[in-house]
C-alpha cells in the first residue's frame, strides 16, 4: 500500500467519524427535542414492547409512577409500579388485546393508584406500534387525569339527588321531620317538610334549631321524648299512634321513627314520618260504636256468627255463642289458622268444607249457601252445625275477600235423625229377617226351613192345643150334666110354654143332644193328633233345648234322613237315592241340635234336588249321596255331604251362601237354605261351611265345627 493511499483512507475515516458524530449529535438533539415535546404534553405518555415491558415515558407518567427520571422506566413492567395487582392485570390485558388484534382502544375510563397513594380516574387510549414491515412491535399509550371531572360529575349527581330528594321531601302529602341528637342527648329539630310546616302552622325559620319543648310544649314534648328514646334504645324503626293539639285542634298521627347511624354505628339523627289519621280514628270510633251495637245484637243471637277471611285463612270475628256452644273463646277462634280449624272439623266433613269454600268464592252477592257439618268442642265431643254462608266483602278486583256465616247447633235434631235412621235400618233388618223367615216357611224350599217352622208351631200351636185338650174332659162332663138336666125338665115338664116349644123346634134340640157327644169326641181325637204331630217334630228339632247340648250328631243325621225318607225312596220316574254312610268315631258334640239338624236337612234336600234334576237329563245316572264324618283335630270334627249330580259353576260358588241367591227355577226355592245354614255353622257354632264342586262330577259340602264351644 502506498503512502498516498494510506493518507486517503485516513481522510475518509476522519470524514466518516465527523459525519457519524454529526448524525449522533443531530439524533440526540432530535431525541431531546422529542422528549422535551413529550414532556410538555399535558397528558401522561408511555410506550412498551411486545411483552408489555416499558421502553419509555414522559415526565408526567414518571411522576405518576413515582420515578425520578423518565429513562428509569426502561425495563420495568406494570407490576413494578405502584398500581394495584388488579389494575396491573387489567392494563396488561388491554395491551395484549391491542397488540394481538392491531386495533386501537380509545377513551377507556379506569382507576389508577399513583405513587403518593391517591386514587385517580384516568381516560386512557392505546395504539399498536408497527415497524417498517407493518409488524406490531409494541404499544403506545396516553392517558388524561380526569379525577376533577369525575368529582365534578359526582358532585352534580349528588346535587341532583339532593334536589330530587328535596322535591320528594317537600312534595310529600304527609309530614317528614328530622331530629338531631346533641352530644348531651338534647333533641333538636333540624328540618320539617312543607306539608309538616303547614300542619303545625309554623315557618322553617321558626322550626330549625328549636327543641321539642319550644315547638310543642313541655307536656307534649315529654311524650315525643319517650318515643324517641324507645327508638334509640331499640336501635330500630318504631311505629306508633299519638295525639297532639296543633293550631287549637286535637289531631291523631301515625308516626314512624327511623334511627340514622354514623360510621361508628352511633345514632346521631332520627328521621320521622307522620300521617294524619284523625279522620280514620273518628271513623274507627264511629265503627266501634256501631260494632258495639252489632256485637250486642250478635251476642244475643242463639246462633254462631262468624266472619272468615279467605286471604288470611282464618276467622276474624266470632260472637259469644261460640263459647256457649263449643267452649272456645272468641279470641281462640280468631287466632286459629286453617290447619287448626281443620283439626276440629270431623274428618268425614273436610271435603264438604273445602268444596263449600270454592262455591263461596264463586258466589254472587246475596247468594246464600247452606251446609251441614260436624265440629269438635273443647271437651272433644262433636256438634252438628247447620251453616248458612254469604259474601261479606270483596277485594278491589271484585274477588271475594270475606264471607259471613250463621251456624245453628242442630245436634239434637241430627241425633234424633240418626236414631230414627238407625231404627229404620234396624226395622229394615228386622223386616229382612222376617222376610227370610217367611221365605223359609215356603214349601218350595223343600223343607229347608223346617226348624223355623217347628219353632212357630211349638210357640203358636202347642200351648193353645194343650189348653184345649186339657179342658175337653170338663166340656164333655159339663155338657153331659146339662143334657141330663134337660132330660129331667122334659120328664117333669112335658108341656112347656109355647115360646120354649118353638125354640126347641128352631134349634133342633134332639139333633144337638145326639151330635154334641160326637163333636166333643172328634175334638178330643183332633187335639190328640195335633199333639202327636208337634211331639214328633219336636223330637226331630229338639225345640226344648235352647242351650248348647252334647249330642251324637250321627243320631241327628239319621233323624234327618228319616224325615227325608219319602224323597230318597224310588218313584215311578226316579230310581231313588243310594245313601252311603261312612261315620267316623266321633265324640259327643257340643251344639244346638235342632239347628245342626236343619243344616243337614238343607244340604241333603239340595243334594236330592240336584240328583233329580240331573236324572232328567241323564237317565243312566245312579244317584248317590255320600256322608263322611271324621275328627280332624283334637277339638274339630268334619262332616262331608257329597252328591254325584251335575255340579255347580265356579263363577257362582262364591254366591251360594248369600241370602235369596238360588240356582233353582222360580217357585222352587227362595235361596235362604244355604244362607241360614252358613249362619248356623259360622255364627252360632264358630265353625266353617264350604263348598267344592266340579261341573259334571258333583258337589261336596264340608262342615267343620268344634267339639267344645267357647262360652260367652
Amino acid at each position: 500500500m502506498t503512502e498516498n493511499s494510506i493518507t486517503i483512507d485516513k481522510n475518509i475515516y476522519e470524514s466518516l467519524q465527523r459525519e457519524n458524530k454529526y448524525l449522533k449529535d443531530k439524533l440526540q438533539h432530535t431525541e431531546q427535542i422529542l422528549q422535551l415535546a413529550i414532556d410538555n404534553v399535558p397528558h401522561s405518555v408511555f410506550w412498551k414492547d411486545r411483552n408489555s415491558v416499558y421502553l419509555g415515558c414522559n415526565r408526567n407518567f414518571a411522576e405518576d409512577a413515582g420515578i425520578n427520571k423518565p429513562e428509569d422506566i426502561v425495563g420495568k413492567s406494570d407490576y413494578d409500579l405502584p398500581w394495584t395487582q388488579e389494575e396491573a392485570d387489567d392494563y396488561r390485558k388491554c395491551d395484549r388485546y391491542v397488540m394481538d388484534n392491531g386495533i386501537p382502544q380509545a377513551n377507556m375510563i379506569e382507576t389508577q393508584v399513583q405513587a403518593d397513594g391517591n386514587l385517580f380516574w384516568v381516560d386512557t387510549s392505546k395504539i399498536p406500534l408497527r415497524d417498517n414491515q407493518g409488524n406490531v412491535v409494541g404499544i403506545l399509550g396516553i392517558y388524561e387525569n380526569i379525577t376533577e371531572r369525575k368529582q365534578l360529575e359526582e358532585s352534580l349527581k349528588i346535587l341532583e339527588r339532593e334536589q330530587f330528594v328535596r322535591s320528594i321531601y317537600d312534595g310529600m302529602e304527609h309530614n317528614i321531620f328530622v331530629i338531631d341528637i346533641n352530644p348531651d342527648g338534647e333533641l333538636i329539630c333540624v328540618g320539617i317538610n312543607s306539608f309538616g310546616l303547614r300542619m303545625i302552622g309554623l315557618s322553617n325559620d321558626q322550626v330549625v334549631g328549636k327543641s321539642l319543648e319550644e315547638l310543642f310544649g313541655i307536656e307534649a314534648a315529654a311524650g315525643i321524648h319517650l318515643k324517641c328514646q324507645q327508638c334509640i334504645e331499640s336501635s330500630t324503626a318504631i311505629t306508633y299512634e299519638e295525639s297532639l293539639r296543633l293550631q287549637g285542634q286535637e289531631i291523631w298521627l301515625l308516626t314512624t321513627l327511623n334511627p340514622i347511624k354514623d360510621n361508628q354505628g352511633k345514632i346521631y339523627r332520627l328521621v320521622g314520618t307522620t300521617f294524619n289519621i284523625t279522620e280514620r280514628k273518628q271513623a274507627e270510633e264511629k265503627l266501634k260504636a256501631s260494632q258495639h251495637f252489632i256485637q250486642r245484637v250478635a251476642d244475643s243471637s242463639p246462633n254462631i256468627l262468624y266472619i272468615y277471611d279467605i286471604e288470611e285463612q282464618r276467622n276474624i270475628y266470632a260472637n259469644q255463642e261460640v263459647a256457649l256452644i263449643l267452649g272456645y273463646s272468641t279470641q281462640e277462634i280468631q287466632n286459629w289458622a286453617n290447619e287448626i280449624l281443620f283439626k276440629i272439623i270431623h274428618p268425614e266433613d273436610l271435603g264438604k268444607i273445602m268444596s263449600q269454600q270454592r262455591l263461596v268464592i264463586a258466589a254472587a252477592d246475596g247468594d246464600i249457601l247452606e251446609l251441614e257439618y260436624r265440629i269438635k268442642d273443647s271437651h272433644g265431643d262433636y256438634h252438628w252445625l247447620f251453616d248458612r254462608q254469604t259474601v261479606f266483602s270483596r277485594q278491589i278486583d271484585g274477588s271475594v275477600k270475606q264471607f259471613l256465616g250463621v251456624a245453628t247447633d242442630i245436634t239434637k235434631r241430627k241425633l234424633a235423625e240418626i236414631e230414627a235412621q238407625q231404627k229404620a235400618i234396624e226395622l229394615e233388618k228386622t223386616l229382612q229377617k222376617l222376610q227370610q223367615t217367611q221365605a223359609q216357611l215356603i214349601q218350595t224350599e223343600k223343607m229347608s226351613s223346617l226348624g223355623q217352622m217347628v219353632a212357630g208351631i211349638a210357640h203358636e200351636i202347642n200351648n193353645p192345643v194343650n189348653f184345649i185338650y186339657a179342658n175337653l174332659p170338663f166340656v164333655d162332663e159339663y155338657s153331659q150334666d146339662l143334657l141330663k138336666t134337660l132330660e129331667l125338665y122334659q120328664k117333669y115338664y112335658p108341656n112347656p110354654v109355647k115360646e120354649v116349644q118353638e125354640e126347641i123346634k128352631n134349634i133342633e134340640l134332639a139333633f144337638i143332644k145326639e151330635d154334641l157327644t160326637k163333636i166333643i169326641k172328634s175334638m178330643e181325637e183332633g187335639t190328640r193328633r195335633i199333639r202327636a204331630i208337634v211331639l214328633s217334630l219336636r223330637n226331630f228339632s229338639r225345640l226344648d233345648e235352647a242351650e248348647f247340648k252334647k249330642v251324637d250328631i250321627h243320631q241327628g243325621m239319621e233323624s234327618t234322613l228319616m224325615i227325608l225318607q219319602n224323597r230318597l225312596k224310588a218313584k215311578p220316574d226316579f230310581p231313588g237315592v243310594e245313601v252311603i254312610k261312612q261315620y267316623g268315631n266321633l265324640p259327643l258334640i257340643e251344639c244346638y241340635p235342632s239347628q245342626l239338624n236343619q243344616v243337614f236337612l238343607n244340604i241333603l234336600a239340595n243334594a236330592i234336588d240336584a240328583l233329580e234334576e240331573e236324572f232328567i237329563h241323564h237317565h243312566n245316572l245312579i244317584p248317590k249321596i255320600n256322608i263322611y264324618t271324621q275328627k280332624i283335630t283334637e277339638n274339630t270334627v268334619q262332616i262331608c255331604i257329597s252328591d254325584n249330580g251335575s255340579g255347580i259353576p265356579q263363577n257362582i260358588i262364591y254366591k251360594l251362601f248369600d241370602p235369596f241367591f238360588t240356582t233353582k227355577e222360580v217357585g222352587k226355592g227362595t235361596g235362604l237354605g244355604l244362607s241360614v245354614s252358613y249362619q248356623i255353622i259360622v255364627d252360632k257354632h264358630a265353625g266353617n261351611l264350604s263348598c267344592n264342586s266340579i261341573l259334571g262330577q258333583g258337589t261336596d259340602f264340608i262342615i267343620e265345627i268344634p267339639v267344645f264351644q267357647v262360652k260367652g
